[in-house]
């Protein structure tokens, strides 16, 4: 299983750590996990093994990128936001008729 910096900071926030709170359970320096999220070192061999036990404890499957809602993996979207906002009453058609919107009696 492969540790790049993406994976390493997902499985920490997953278990809902800070990053001083993360070197102390694998036995490091605060300093070697920012290093470590930031791509800087690669982790050694017990901290590639302690990584997969927390991975396997919590569940963890990790990912390597942040993929969009709707978006295919091969052709990421960005996210778009509405020129103009829709009145509630024009989407649902029943801008003609506002009667329609109060309830029986």
């Amino acid at each position: 299983m492969e540790w790049g910096a993406s994976r390493i900071l997902a499985l920490r926030k997953h278990a809902s750590m800070t990053q001083a709170q993360f070197a102390q359970w694998l036995g490091v320096s605060i300093k070697q996990v920012k290093y470590l999220e930031h791509q800087r070192r690669n982790p050694s061999g017990p901290t590639r093994r302690l990584l997969g036990i927390l991975a396997r404890q919590l569940g963890f499957e990790g990912v390597a990128t942040v993929q969009v809602l709707g978006a295919s993996p091969s052709q990421p979207k960005s996210p778009t936001r509405p020129s103009k906002p829709m009145d509630p009453l024009v989407k649902k058609g029943l801008d003609e008729n506002p009667a329609e919107l109060t309830a029986p009696a």
